[in-house]
Order: C-alpha cells, then structure tokens, then sequence
C-alpha cells in the first residue's frame, strides 16, 4: 500500500514539473551560443581572438568561477 501511494506520488510530481515552461525556471540560467571554437590553421606567432558570448537567462546571479580551455 505504501509503495502504491509512493509511486502515484513521484509520478504526479514528475508530471507537474514536466508541464512547466522553461520560462519559469529558477535561479541562474546559462545559455551560450556556441560552446567551442575551432580557427583552423594559422601560423605560428599570430595572435588570434574570439568572442563567446554568454548571457544568464535565469532569475538569479550567474557565477561562473572555472573555465578551462583546451
């Protein structure tokens, strides 16, 4: 019996969350563009840059505080 009420409980959970829009979601929401960058082949002593450009889209403050390139 408990494990009945248990299941019916977990799936009405899920299925409440499941219908909420993206929207709506709280806390930090990070979206990027692009998440790699490839500049091919360039000559060796060039100096070569690019832009990533990273926006929050949630309700609270985004901190990213490690990155690593590769």
């Amino acid at each position: 019996m408990k494990r009945t009420m248990m299941v019916i409980l977990l799936g009405v959970a899920f299925l409440s969350a499941a219908s909420l829009p993206a929207q709506e979601r709280k806390g930090p929401v990070i979206e990027v563009k692009e998440d790699k960058h490839d500049f091919g082949k360039i000559v060796q002593g060039t100096q070569v840059t690019h832009v990533f450009e990273i926006r929050n889209a949630g309700t609270e403050p985004l901190l990213i505080d490690k990155v690593q390139s590769s």
